[in-house]
């Protein structure tokens, strides 16, 4: 197999692999917000990955893996974008050393 393919498949099976571990549970910081009574005063917001799943998928692990690859493709062009930057601007700063 080769590096492109394997580079691909990897991310998946382990957004799978933790998208089966997802808690439903609380996380800590509104676990602190609940013990210390101040969840009332938080502000609602809407989001279409609210508790890490999307509303419209009934199947919680099926929502939880489709919000981890969507994720993922996030942060993969978010990486694409600041590489592309950060070359540009390296190789700006080179032609003006010169």
């Amino acid at each position: 197999m080769n590096k492109k393919k394997l580079a691909f498949i990897i991310p998946i099976f382990t957004v799978f692999l933790a998208s089966l571990f997802a808690s439903k549970l609380p996380d800590t910081l509104e676990t602190i917000a609940i013990n210390y009574e101040f969840i009332n005063k938080a502000k609602e917001t809407s989001s279409p990955f609210s508790g890490y799943c999307f509303p419209f998928v009934e199947n919680h692990y099926a929502s939880t893996f489709l919000t981890g690859i969507i994720g993922l493709a996030l942060l993969y062009v978010l990486f694409k974008i600041t590489t592309k930057i950060v070359k540009s601007l390296a190789k700006l700063i080179y032609e003006e050393s010169k």
